[in-house]
């Protein structure tokens, strides 16, 4: 006699076989859709590190001026309602070289929707959103965009060893730049993470004097520390090219860099 359909049992072994490939393929789906995301970080830091240097390019071989600027005036209303003010950053200045705003986010970041903050010119308790209505991911390193190291701005040619000095970083905070100090710091929202995204491996993503972006852990990027204080730093500390960083108070900073949970995975 014919028979038609299947039978229990057969529908079983073709449920479980399915169930078996889905526990084997989805973890490798979502492995393969992290990594794309990272792929986009790691594109939208160089994209920002271009934009400065092309900024760069067309203002005399002159950084953009770092720390924020402007009136505090109410200039609109964003999105999700709050007030905009006439306050900006280097992130405005090179927002004409990107035009996309989408690029000063990556999608790894845990909070998409945080804006960049007026109230570090303003004062104001309002949490205003600063231009160009631009949501945060990334920093500009203090050795350009931190009006105390560059307060008259700083020239292209300065960095003496552009291929080993952090220009942009990939930042979890509003601020226009982050500096040595903040290796130690956790972020506001998770004690467990520093100031730099990790992207769920321990390592960020950092954009050099040259162009060029590589991801690398925090913690690392002090190198060994083996100068004495005062001197000039060695090739493999990536953040300052002068005489001087104690590199006591580096290590220090190094060591409770390492002492979070996000830069020992």
């Amino acid at each position: 006699m014919r028979r038609n359909g299947f039978t229990l049992i057969e529908l079983l072994v073709v449920i479980a076989i399915i169930a078996i490939l889905a526990a084997i393929l989805f973890p490798v789906f979502a492995q393969a859709r992290a990594q794309a995301k990272r792929t986009q970080c790691i594109s939208n830091i160089k994209q920002l590190g271009l934009a400065v240097l092309q900024y760069a390019q067309d203002y005399d071989e002159k950084l953009p001026y770092g720390g924020q600027s402007g009136t505090c005036d109410e200039v609109g209303t964003s999105f999700d309602g709050r007030i905009v003010r006439n306050v900006w950053d280097w992130r405005y200045s090179t927002y004409p070289y990107i035009k996309n705003s989408g690029v000063t986010v990556c999608p790894m970041w845990e909070h998409e929707e945080e804006p960049l903050w007026a109230w570090g010119l303003c004062g104001d308790t309002q949490r205003a959103w600063q231009q160009p209505m631009a949501r945060r991911s990334y920093a500009g390193c203090h050795s350009w965009a931190h009006t105390g190291f560059a307060p008259t701005g700083r020239k292209l040619a300065e960095p003496t060893r552009p291929a080993t000095l952090v220009m942009i970083i990939e930042s979890r905070e509003w601020y226009p730049d982050l500096g040595t100090w903040t290796l130690p710091w956790t972020v506001w929202f998770d004690g467990s993470k520093g100031m730099f995204n990790g992207h769920n491996s321990a390592k960020s993503n950092w954009c050099f004097y040259d162009g060029h972006a590589k991801a690398i852990n925090a913690c690392a990027t002090f190198g060994a520390l083996n100068w004495a204080p005062g001197q000039v730093p060695a090739d493999d500390f990536l953040w300052e090219w002068w005489a001087g960083p104690d590199s006591n108070v580096l290590r220090d900073w190094q060591n409770q860099c390492r002492n979070i949970p996000e830069n020992r995975q």
